[in-house]
């Protein structure tokens, strides 16, 4: 049976969206960025009156059953008193550049430098499938300035900053396989250093972490070049020589510039034991499922927390129980946040639209390592 959209009264609706709202708590309440508390506490949360109906692509924020006009306007969403301790009442969001509404993708955070790399696809930044766009943006002047590698680099995917240096996977091309590189930041060389297994290319790399030891943990999936499923990947550094793997399933939504939306396709996160230097110890297990869109980009914080892309923002995850405490929004819905770089007390955001940048966040962010 089709189920049809809420219909019901402008009173109703304002009613409604009330009963939804929770009260924020006091330090929350006169704040620099605009709050919302969806408490999983209010029962009016579990139950919802009347006939209703989304896309699982579309923000729960954007439902006819809430008042669009004050939740849009929201920078955080809280559904879990949690998150009113990891991120503080002094946190703002600002949108630091308007950029194409193009998928940005792979930052990653040079704390010497205090430079952001990231990069671009799509036109102007590539076509067909192919893109050569790399940025890199002056975090104190706000500078953004585009740049070429030596020798140039073509449809970088994913990047992470290690012991001086950014590390970066490609998807491949028409002339030659996806790889793993290196950059130096202060010349921009570029270095191979993997581009196979055992004489076997891969399939198409997608995004990448690095774990204490310096191990490198990779995706390698079919979505270069048309194809598809394994996307972000994060380590979260546990006790007595143990760990996580966290990789992020897009099966729902098709690589192809059809960008296709199938919802009862995997859009999943799932997690993987590790015992480092090196060893998986587990079978997956399902982490979570995004409440809107998919988990694109994933980061793990130095207390664990689990930071990923879905659609208009970037969800905080409870590594345990999968239990999204709360949303970073991006421009009221307008806009897709893909991948997050994360600082000591603050982040950035990349995706369709732009870059943004959260500062005064409470809790510290960036890894020990």
């Amino acid at each position: 049976m089709r189920s049809e959209p809420l219909s019901i009264s402008v009173l109703g609706v304002l009613q409604l969206a009330t009963a939804l709202l929770s009260p924020l708590p006091l330090e929350f309440r006169n704040t620099p960025a605009q709050w919302a508390y969806l408490s999983y506490d209010n029962p009016s949360f579990a139950v919802i009156p009347g006939h209703f109906n989304r896309s699982a692509f579309v923000s729960q924020t954007d439902s006819v059953t809430s008042d669009p006009e004050y939740i849009n306007s929201t920078d955080f969403v809280a559904y879990d008193e949690r998150f009113f301790d990891l991120i503080g009442p002094d946190a703002r969001i600002r949108r630091l550049h308007d950029l194409p509404f193009q998928t940005h993708e792979a930052p990653c955070y040079n704390p010497s430098s205090k430079e952001l790399f990231f990069i671009e696809w799509g036109p102007p930044g590539g076509d067909d499938g192919s893109h050569d766009w790399q940025y890199l943006l002056n975090t104190e002047t706000n500078e953004l300035r585009k740049i070429t590698t030596n020798p140039p680099i073509y449809n970088v995917h994913g990047c992470v900053f290690h012991n001086g240096d950014y590390y970066v996977v490609t998807d491949g091309s028409h002339n030659e396989t996806a790889s793993l590189n290196k950059i130096i930041p202060d010349t921009l060389e570029k270095t191979t250093l993997l581009n196979n297994f055992y004489g076997l290319p891969f399939q198409g790399l997608n995004d990448l972490d690095i774990d204490p030891e310096g191990n490198f943990w990779i995706t390698d999936d079919h979505y270069g070049w048309g194809r598809g499923v394994a996307n972000g990947v994060a380590f979260s550094k546990g006790g007595d020589g143990k760990g996580t793997i966290y990789i992020s399933n897009t099966g729902a939504v098709s690589p192809d510039k059809s960008h296709a939306e199938h919802p009862y396709r995997p859009r999943t996160i799932e997690a993987y034991d590790v015992s480092y230097p090196g060893a998986l110890t587990s079978s997956s297990r399902l982490v979570s499922v995004p409440i809107s869109f998919v988990y694109d980009g994933v980061r793990a914080s130095r207390n664990g927390w689990i930071f990923a892309g879905a659609g208009n923002g970037v969800d905080v995850l409870d590594p345990e129980t999968g239990l999204a405490l709360g949303t970073i929004r991006v421009g009221g819905g307008n806009y897709v946040a893909v991948n997050t770089a994360l600082g000591e007390n603050e982040l950035w955001i990349v995706g369709a639209g732009g870059v943004w940048h959260v500062t005064g966040i409470r809790e510290t962010l960036a890894r020990d390592f």
